[in-house]
């Protein structure tokens, strides 16, 4: 008798979220992103995620504001304004036991690159689309 096998949850390809404030500054979210190599950032306000923070929102942003003379306006402008100015509100969210064909659902139907994985109102991981294709190639060589 064939066994089939349990689809894969999403607790078990998420990853460690890195985190940062709505107060703090675009740059400070550059610099996060850049460090730990990847492309979004959940948003947390007293323990609470708020929104999500993507590169595509501080690119997005820049070009908004005039055109600016030098890297150094720029540099001022990115650590004047706030992460709450580019944050998406209230993120699609996914629960860890979730399996994770729901989380490519999610991700494609949306058309974001992350889920922030919540349990119990908490923040406990991030899925992103690099962690689905990954499964994916895994499972399948």
């Amino acid at each position: 008798m064939k066994r089939t096998k349990e689809p894969e949850q999403v607790s078990q390809r998420m990853s460690a979220p890195v985190t940062i404030n709505s107060d703090e500054s675009l740059q400070t979210a550059i610099e996060l992103l850049q460090k730990h190599n990847i492309r979004e950032l959940p948003v947390m306000d007293h323990g609470c995620l708020v929104g999500i923070v993507t590169d595509r929102d501080l690119r997005e942003i820049a070009p908004s504001y005039p055109l600016f003379r030098d890297q150094q306006e720029i540099r001022y402008h990115l650590q004047n304004l706030k992460v709450s100015k580019a944050m998406t509100v209230d993120p699609v969210t996914i629960n860890p036991q979730a399996p994770l064909l729901e989380a490519a659902t999610l991700l494609y139907t949306f058309r974001i690159g992350a889920l922030p994985v919540m349990q119990d109102k908490k923040l406990v991981g991030i899925i992103s689309v690099t962690d689905i294709l990954r499964a994916f190639i895994e499972q399948n060589q």
